[in-house]
């Protein structure tokens, strides 16, 4: 493959536009480093003037060089602060740097300043919902969409706010509408996915869900066999894989016996701590974390591509439970945990596990964001604590854990020298009740039959529906949801009524049976 570099004519001339016009033909041909490096020299011949500062800054965001960007659009801003323009890309660039207050800042200027230009109206509504402050960003989309009606983002972006408030049979109009301007767009084509499935659309929503192969998502390029389309399995040996969180693959792998009962062997591969958890799974003929180049199989599917090619409604949910840990690990963590935990043989304390706080993605700066509103601090949870006859126990991995220190809160640690979800099955096994966040841990104890309350953000998951504290996917599975984006002390305060209520129960039950 030949190597292009910047033509030595062009930079022999030394003039700043010509520099940036090399480092856009650089990035146009994949070679950003080499933009980058350009781009430094470009800074050597700045012109003193804002639309060069601003030019550069331009440049930079193209090549997702955000703080770069962000340094020189406030550069521009110092010498023409009314510059609409401006302070609207310095919005954008610092909403890439996870920036969302500075984001909004910015964007709201920018409206202020020119509130004439939609796309300001509709980024900003865009950047209010990602700091979860949907109702203000319904307020910026519909001034976009009364400028301009038939946007494809204004109206994405009205679909997406309106599925977040929980209306999702709305927001279907609105992601419809954008489809009619750009039926091909994958972002909008998986948001109206997310809302049929929510609304209770499963049949057209697992449709739709195929989407995510035509952005985010690469169909495995490792795997001789054909994808599944649906067809006859018997005899056949599948395998199916892991593709999306931990919370998916053990939401759906029950529906492993449907394709060992139309005949098929199931091999299926999962990441090393679900190996063991999987293997006990119904259907399931074999596991593996790594595929062997030995291994043959007629057909290949990834997990979340079951629902459409099994063709799942609404109404199918199961069997239960459909996860499970032999009795030998349930004695040596479970009961060794309960114990541990018991402040009295006599008078035995009523258990609840804790989780806090999900995972937080680096890599993925929307999930990143996603994950900050449905995760709490320990701090938050502290009212828990006042009710009488419950010992709580900490099932938090990763920095989260470090709060129990913090807080000085009277938990027992239930992770330690947890290698695996087997271990922490066995362990949960140990207690009354998990109380969580929307992490993979409120789908582990759904899927063992474990009584689980579910504490929602506002804007919640597609699988939790737009309203309601009962879900058939788990049944015993209470979902307690913030009334509005950001209030846990409401959704905390509910659940503490209802333990006390429960305790009461508990005690009754100790009573009657004289212990």
């Amino acid at each position: 493959m030949t190597t292009l570099s910047p033509s030595p004519c062009l930079l022999t001339r030394r003039t700043f536009t010509e520099y940036l016009r090399v480092a856009v033909g650089l990035e146009e041909v994949g070679q950003r480093e080499s933009a980058i490096d350009v781009l430094r020299e470009a800074e050597t011949l700045l012109p003193e003037r804002p639309e060069s500062l601003f030019l550069l800054g331009g440049v930079y965001e193209r090549l997702q060089c955000w703080e770069r960007a962000s340094l020189f659009y406030g550069q521009a801003l110092e010498a023409r602060p009314h510059a609409a323009r401006v302070w609207h890309r310095l919005g954008i660039a610092l909403l890439h740097q996870d920036d969302l207050r500075g984001s909004i800042k910015a964007l709201e200027t920018a409206v202020q300043q020119d509130p004439a230009i939609p796309e300001y109206a509709t980024d900003m509504s865009m950047v209010l919902s990602r700091d979860g402050q949907f109702e203000a960003a319904l307020g910026f989309v519909q001034s976009a969409l009364k400028m301009q009606p038939d946007d494809a983002n204004a109206l994405n972006n009205a679909g997406h706010i309106l599925q977040c408030l929980n209306r999702s049979a709305e927001a279907l109009q609105f992601y419809d509408a954008a489809l009619q301007r750009s039926p091909d767009h994958p972002v909008i084509r998986f948001g109206r996915a997310a809302a049929l499935l929510k609304s209770g659309d499963f049949l057209l929503g697992w449709q739709e869900y195929e989407s995510r192969w035509l952005s985010s998502r690469t169909v495995r390029a490792d795997i001789d066999a054909p994808v599944w389309e649906g067809e006859s399995l018997k005899g056949c040996t599948i395998l199916v894989h892991h593709e999306q969180g931990y919370g998916d693959t053990l939401h759906f792998i029950r529906l492993m016996p449907i394709l060992a009962q139309r005949g098929a062997e199931v091999v299926v591969q999962v990441p090393v701590p679900l190996v063991r958890l999987v293997q006990r799974v119904a259907g399931v003929s074999r596991v593996v974390s790594v595929l062997d180049p030995a291994d043959s199989f007629d057909y290949h599917c990834p997990m979340m591509s079951l629902p459409v090619r099994l063709g799942l409604t609404a109404e199918f949910v199961g069997q239960f439970p459909y996860l499970s840990v032999s009795e030998g690990d349930m004695a040596a963590q479970g009961s060794k945990l309960r114990l541990q935990v018991q402040s009295s043989r006599q008078t035995p304390d009523f258990i609840v596990g804790l989780v806090w706080s999900g995972d937080p993605r680096p890599h993925d700066l929307r999930a990143t964001q996603t994950d900050r509103r449905r995760s709490i601090t320990l701090s938050t949870l502290a009212p828990l604590f006042s009710v009488e006859g419950v010992r709580f126990v900490s099932f938090q991995m990763g920095a989260a854990r470090h709060q129990v220190a913090e807080t000085g809160l009277p938990l027992v640690d239930g992770t330690e020298n947890i290698l695996d979800f087997t271990d922490t099955a066995a362990r949960l096994s140990g207690v009354d009740l998990l109380i969580t966040v929307d992490t993979s841990m409120a789908h582990l104890a759904g899927g063992l039959g474990k009584p689980v309350w579910m504490l929602s953000r506002s804007d919640a998951c597609w699988r939790w529906g737009d309203a309601g504290t009962q879900t058939d996917w788990y049944p015993d599975m209470r979902i307690f949801r913030q009334p509005v984006a950001g209030d846990w002390v409401s959704v905390v305060d509910d659940v503490r009524l209802t333990l006390v209520r429960l305790m009461d129960l508990y005690r009754g039950s100790q009573h009657e049976s004289g212990e």
